[in-house]
């Protein structure tokens, strides 16, 4: 099985692939990266490549179910617009692609109590435990100059959907 897991936003979406064996039954790091667009952009214009990008890496690594973080209570309107709009592209793609019925959402207490055991966690431990569990073979950092933050937060959604997977026994 593999599943995409997406932290979405216009101006970066983080994106992840893991897959579960099924003679280990672990999640094991396929690639991730970050969509980054340009502050001189216009918002139309972001959300297509945000589609775009997301149509390609699911023709690219053809995941099976996918993942998406849930918007949250933010005190910013302009930024809750933007992700939910991101947040819309990125539903239309996987749609338009045959996974509408194999796309989940979590909220990220969901996400932190899933990678740390904690729903509470900061960003820096659901960042130690992805590389824990993950070992991905790039971009180990923790700056965002090179999008492992967001990238990171995506493999952390994707592995939520795994124990998510395996306490209910979600089927493909």
């Amino acid at each position: 099985m593999r599943i995409l897991g997406i932290d979405p936003g216009s101006a970066r979406c983080g994106w992840g692939v893991i897959d579960i064996t099924e003679e280990k039954g672990q999640p094991a790091w396929v690639a991730h990266g970050c969509i980054e667009t340009e502050k001189t952009m216009e918002a139309c214009e972001k959300l297509n490549r945000v589609f775009n990008d997301i149509m390609s890496l699911i023709e690219q690594y053809k995941p099976n179910m996918v993942s998406l973080e849930l918007l949250f209570m933010f005190n910013n309107q302009k930024t809750v617009m933007k992700i939910a709009e991101a947040r819309g592209v990125i539903l239309l793609a996987c749609a338009k692609k045959g996974l509408a019925l194999q796309t989940f959402e979590y909220t990220p207490m969901q996400v932190k109590l899933a990678v740390t055991g904690y729903g509470r966690s900061d960003k820096k431990q659901v960042m130690e435990e992805v590389i824990k569990a993950l070992n991905p073979q790039r971009n180990i950092s923790s700056g965002k100059k090179d999008g492992f933050d967001d990238a990171a937060d995506a493999l952390a959604v994707a592995m939520a959907h795994f124990h998510k997977y395996i306490e209910e026994g979600i089927k493909e």
